[in-house]
């Protein structure tokens, strides 16, 4: 069952006892369970409100293959990704396993095809809850950093992330990527735990 755990409304948001017109909603996704389910609560609130959505994907350019794929695994990430182009083969079903493990020829190409994907799932689940304006990105950088400076160069009204994801310290209580942005936002945040 997803919980709400925090909605943080920034002052100037509320109006007369109701939420103010949310027209953008940002939801950063990992591809982990908690960020897929942010998703789905972040689709069926823009739904609801008719509101526009942009999915987020960071990437994790500099993590070891090892780790990533010991973080897939602990957080349900995929058992296998489709349509994924790995550097120098065709397109086909592949395992996390064989990814992370190709990751080792070539992490950066790696890791970008995946977030692609992950981005790409996100928008089409989005699309199927029946959101009509769904966008994506994909971009490098610290994960807080960069949904905080998407959120502002986007004019986000409210970011949508999961409690715990798959940051470098995932055991990490709340999780310091959701914490920096709720604490650092200039827009409302919702978090999803």
């Amino acid at each position: 069952m997803t919980t709400v755990n925090a909605i943080q409304l920034k002052s100037g948001r509320l109006a007369k006892g109701k939420m103010a017109m949310i027209r953008h909603i940002l939801v950063a996704t990992d591809g982990s369970e908690k960020a897929q389910e942010a998703v789905v609560l972040a689709a069926n609130f823009a739904r609801a409100v008719e509101a526009r959505v942009t999915i987020l994907h960071v990437i994790l350019h500099g993590v070891r293959a090892d780790e990533m794929n010991r973080l897939a695994r602990s957080e349900n990430l995929v058992r296998s990704v489709s349509g994924v182009v790995l550097p120098g083969q065709e397109q086909r079903f592949i395992s996390m396993h064989d990814l992370f493990q190709s990751a080792q020829v070539d992490i950066g190409e790696t890791v970008t095809a995946l977030g692609e994907r992950i981005a790409e799932d996100a928008a089409e689940e989005v699309r199927a809850i029946g959101v009509k304006d769904v966008s994506q990105r994909v971009e490098p950088g610290d994960y807080a950093d960069t949904v905080l400076a998407v959120s502002q160069e986007i004019g986000a009204d409210l970011i949508v992330v999961g409690s715990r994801g798959l940051g470098r310290l995932s055991g990490m209580v709340l999780g310091s990527v959701s914490q920096k942005i709720v604490q650092r936002a200039l827009c409302s945040v919702m978090l999803v735990r």
